[in-house]
């Protein structure tokens, strides 16, 4: 049966803002512009074949034939992008109690609607994120994929109330995907039970040294698992981080402790033209060739700093400082990926937004960002992130061209995830 002859409508819509989906075993999207890391400019009419949740062939447009019972959607005029991965989050951390479960399963909801069908979420209640990453991954709830880290960190940061509220019912930095660590840590022990508590990865996040660091490093790769780290970790400063070999690090203005020992006071205190803050900016150049070298990605967050800025004057510094050093790395070839690190109260939507009008990013990188790159993050690029064969089938249809502007990004028409249809 040709394909050009055959439009069958998937789903029913009903008024108002209810949302449906349904799983075809055999989905084909026709006509569809391809638009991802392999196609930094829109293809020429493609055919999309999705069965058992992953790709099985991307062909031209009108090549092939499918039986009677194929599903097949026409996107004659759309775009189909890889879902967008948010390689920043925190879906059970808050002490004020905003990670509820009614809350979350909402802005789960929301954000795979909106496109993000994966999120990495950097420490929280492992407990709480188990349940949902079983759930989401098996597609029982409305939710992008998730997947988490275990915390390893210096024993004084465990008076954080962050920790606090993730370890409830029992002690912070004690608990096997918060664990607090020295010298006399058992670390083969403390990898088994990160790895244990079905983290992805495990997150370095503040006061340990390099010697430290690198045994964790060496002990995960025994035990076959990613590490990831805060971009300082007031002992190791970012380059200790990537010589020992963790995949990702996070938060561009902690990029400055490669040079500077502390935040100059006056960043804090004073207003400063464009110019003046190009300068006093350090030079990362060497910091930059060794991230290329060691292939680590740069999980930025400016989303958050901006946030942080406009609500207090005292860390406008953190933000004038992040989308420069994310512009400068960028220029320089790092890998950047999309992460927010909001709490979700944005989308990685709007991180993507900001890479283009802060920090030098044209559409097609910020996208780039969001999908390979993100998974890059996650160490999970050969299966998330492009549009090709065996590929997993998580994908974004828009109505409106986001390489023209990259706010299109939001001009929704279909979601799709593990082969699923999610449609509002």
């Amino acid at each position: 049966m040709k394909l050009h002859h055959l439009c069958i409508a998937l789903l029913v819509l009903v008024p108002g803002y209810l949302r449906a989906q349904y799983t075809p075993k055999l989905l084909v999207l026709n006509n569809a512009i391809l638009i991802d890391a392999n196609h930094r400019v829109p293809s020429a009419p493609k055919t999309v074949i999705i069965k058992g949740g992953k790709i099985i062939e991307v062909i031209a447009s009108g090549s092939g034939s499918f039986p009677d019972s194929a599903v097949i959607i026409n996107l004659k005029g759309k775009y189909l992008l890889p879902g967008l991965i948010d390689s920043h989050v925190h879906m059970a951390t808050d002490p004020d109690g905003g990670d509820n479960h009614i809350h979350t399963m909402q802005i789960l909801e929301q954000m795979l609607y909106s496109g993000v069908t994966t999120v990495r979420d950097m420490a929280g209640d492992a407990r709480i994120l188990a349940g949902l990453a079983r759930d989401a991954n098996t597609c029982q709830i409305s939710s992008p994929d998730i997947y988490y880290s275990a915390l390893m960190a210096g024993a004084s940061f465990f008076k954080d109330p962050r920790t606090q509220a993730s370890s409830s019912g029992g002690v912070a930095g004690s608990m096997p995907y918060m664990k607090a660590i020295t010298d006399t840590t058992n670390l083969v022990l403390a990898v088994a039970e990160a790895k244990g508590c079905g983290a992805r990865g495990i997150k370095l996040y503040a006061d340990l040294p390099p010697g430290l660091v690198d045994r964790i490093l060496k002990e995960a790769e025994s035990q076959k698992i990613t590490v990831w780290s805060h971009a300082w970790l007031q002992q190791a400063k970012p380059s200790d981080l990537v010589n020992a070999g963790v995949n990702s690090i996070s938060h561009a203005p902690l990029f400055i402790h490669e040079k500077l020992n502390k935040v100059p006071e006056a960043w804090k205190k004073k207003t400063y033209t464009a110019e003046a803050w190009d300068k006093m900016v350090p030079n990362l150049d060497a910091l930059f060739l060794l991230m290329k070298k060691h292939h680590t990605v740069f999980d930025a967050t400016l989303l958050t700093y901006q946030k942080w800025a406009i609500s207090d004057t005292t860390v406008r510094w953190a933000y004038e400082v992040a989308k420069r050093i994310t512009a400068r790395a960028h220029a320089a070839g790092v890998t950047i990926s999309a992460g927010t690190d909001d709490d979700q109260e944005q989308f990685v939507q709007d991180e993507m937004r900001l890479l283009v009008s802060d920090a030098g990013f044209s559409a097609i990188d910020a996208i780039v960002a969001a999908t390979i790159y993100s998974a890059a993050a996650l160490n999970m690029q050969a299966s998330k992130g492009s549009i090709g064969k065996g590929m997993d089938a998580d994908l974004l249809i828009l109505t409106r061209n986001p390489l023209e502007n990259i706010d299109n990004i939001k001009s929704v028409d279909l979601v799709i995830k593990k082969g699923r249809v999610y449609q509002r």
